[in-house]
């Protein structure tokens, strides 16, 4: 279920490997399920020592690591979409707080770092506030100038109201389907989703070597 106008990454010829950078609560390093960062690094943080990216007081990001790059093949807890450790390296911006909120700005910061850091993937499961043409400008030199695809949530609002960052010309906006591929009955709809994708109780990895089943875009 892809839209083929979408944005696409840009790998160079010979590229095995790819860096992701998921934006979000943080990222619980340790996890016995998935890869071991370096804390020096391999993230960044916004919003000072006490909310270090490498920690997940929240879990969302964890959970969405987990659906993107839990390690495959271990015997251990749950598989991912990327379960070859050695395709992809991952770098985590915590743009949300342990308490799962955040800043716009706190956002831009993290997307900055990862770009800055290598990543040519972004993702992004979370949405809030209004169209920013600061924001817009910014998104599209990381398309246009460093090549960077940047994936964000349509929303769980299960309307057609356009979401943010996710419906900005240069993020790729996700959808969900369940597993009938019928469109999760939260998710958006609108003209701007690009791809859908499972939503519906996706079981991800969480901190403190845990799992659980989530619902979301």
């Amino acid at each position: 279920m892809v839209n083929p106008d979408s944005p696409t990454p840009r790998l160079q010829q010979g590229e095995n490997s790819i860096k992701i950078c998921v934006v979000d609560t943080g990222y619980d390093n340790g996890h016995e399920d998935l890869p071991t960062l370096v804390v020096e690094n391999d993230g960044y943080s916004p919003y000072g020592d006490d909310e270090l990216w490498n920690e997940d007081g929240h879990g969302h990001g964890s959970h969405c690591a987990g659906t993107i790059g839990a390690i495959g093949g271990n015997n251990v807890g749950v598989t991912s979409v990327n379960p070859i450790s050695e395709k992809f390296s991952f770098f985590i911006g915590k743009g949300l707080r342990n308490s799962g909120s955040g800043s716009t700005a706190g956002v831009m910061e993290a997307v900055q770092k990862c770009v800055d850091a290598g990543a040519k993937v972004v993702s992004m499961s979370l949405g809030g506030g209004g169209f920013s043409q600061l924001v817009y400008d910014q998104y599209e030199e990381h398309y246009n100038i460093d090549g960077v695809l940047i994936i964000a949530a349509a929303g769980n609002g299960g309307n057609s109201g356009y979401s943010y960052p996710a419906s900005y010309k240069y993020v790729m906006s996700v959808a969900a389907v369940d597993m009938n591929k019928n469109k999760a009955v939260f998710s958006q709809f609108n003209n701007q989703i690009e791809i859908a994708a499972p939503g519906v109780s996706v079981k991800s990895t969480l901190p403190g070597n845990a799992y659980a089943s989530w619902s979301g875009t």
